[in-house]
């Protein structure tokens, strides 16, 4: 009976080190070299970047990273890396980052606003 709990207590805590692993190792890692091309591709330059937040996003999935600049004072960008995506009749992408742009609470539209230094890419 002591053999056949302690393999299991092993194989238990295993498996929780391997997701623990994928989501603070892994993932996190693509998450970050993700939003570095995205705001590469954006030209924005590292020394106008103010304070940048990165979060795991327990609701959504993925990750968030929200970031404040400095020549851009009255916006906050947020940043959102997931995996893949699973919208209906979409094809499935991989390694995706979508950009929220909010103002005073609001989410703005890029289109609109001429304001906005870092435009979203689609």
């Amino acid at each position: 009976m002591k053999y056949k709990f302690s393999k299991t207590f092993i194989i238990l805590i295993s498996i929780i080190l391997m997701i623990f692993i994928y989501y603070y190792g892994i993932e996190r890692f693509l998450a970050i070299k993700h939003f570095d091309d995205y705001m590469n591709a954006q030209n924005v330059n590292a020394e106008y970047i103010e304070s940048k937040v990165l979060l795991k996003d327990w609701k959504m999935g993925g990750y968030k990273m929200i970031v404040h600049y400095s020549n851009n004072k009255d916006y906050t960008y947020t940043y959102h890396y997931d995996l893949t995506t699973h919208k209906r009749n979409e094809e499935r992408k991989y390694h995706v980052v979508n950009l929220e742009i909010v103002k005073g609470g609001r989410v703005l539209d890029a289109v609109y606003n001429s304001n906005i230094k870092y435009p979203p890419i689609n």
